[in-house]
């Protein structure tokens, strides 16, 4: 292959667990060629499939991701091509529109100067792509003197970024600021989904 055709500069991660939290380490990065393989389908969703060839390298590994123009891609399988490269199986990781943005607020404890231990809110992340999705229903709780509407939502976000149930998570979305509270997390392969009740406009 004429290494004049590896023209997409690729930066690549590996998923590390740490303490049970999934964190994403670089590794490299690398001059490859990103190519369209074929779609398939899976039981939830249509899957692309991509190739990437890039110059042998040991570093590289089935399971790690690849960042290249904004684009994620998870590494199913990593085979020897002509010699001297490798070809990269992939599918496009993270395959849900991030558009909207977030903070997340965790309570920790806080020593104040006169020495006392207190909880209070603490910003662990900012900015990070998600994308708010609605769910049609929601849960009503209905008294003699009142009438509560729950309503939650589902967001959407990578799935190294590690959140709690409890965790208020701030979003942006098209103009608008909403607060929620997390109640579930589910890590998929491509991406995490946490439901969230909301608590108002922020």
């Amino acid at each position: 292959m004429n290494p004049g055709q590896l023209k997409d500069r690729l930066t690549f991660y590996e998923i590390i667990f740490n303490g049970g939290e999934e964190q994403l380490v670089e590794r490299c990065k690398l001059w490859g060629q990103v190519k369209f393989k074929k779609n398939k389908f899976t039981d939830q969703q249509p899957e692309k499939s991509y190739q990437i060839v890039i110059r042998a390298n040991r570093v590289i590994k089935p399971l790690m991701k690849a960042l290249c123009q904004g684009k994620w891609y998870d590494i199913m399988s990593v085979d020897k091509g002509e010699p001297g490269y490798f070809i990269l199986d992939c599918t496009l990781g993270y395959v849900h529109s991030l558009n909207d943005r977030c903070t997340v607020s965790r309570l920790q404890e806080v020593e104040l100067a006169s020495g006392e231990t207190i909880h209070q809110p603490v910003v662990v992340m900012e900015q990070i792509p998600c994308e708010l999705v609605k769910i049609d229903s929601g849960d009503t709780l209905q008294t003699d003197t009142t009438h509560n509407i729950r309503l939650f939502y589902k967001i959407h976000m990578e799935t190294h970024r590690n959140i709690k149930i409890g965790d208020k998570i701030e979003v942006a979305h098209r103009g608008e600021t909403f607060l929620f509270t997390a109640k579930e997390c589910f890590k998929y392969h491509t991406f995490q989904e946490v439901i969230a009740e909301m608590e108002g406009e922020a």
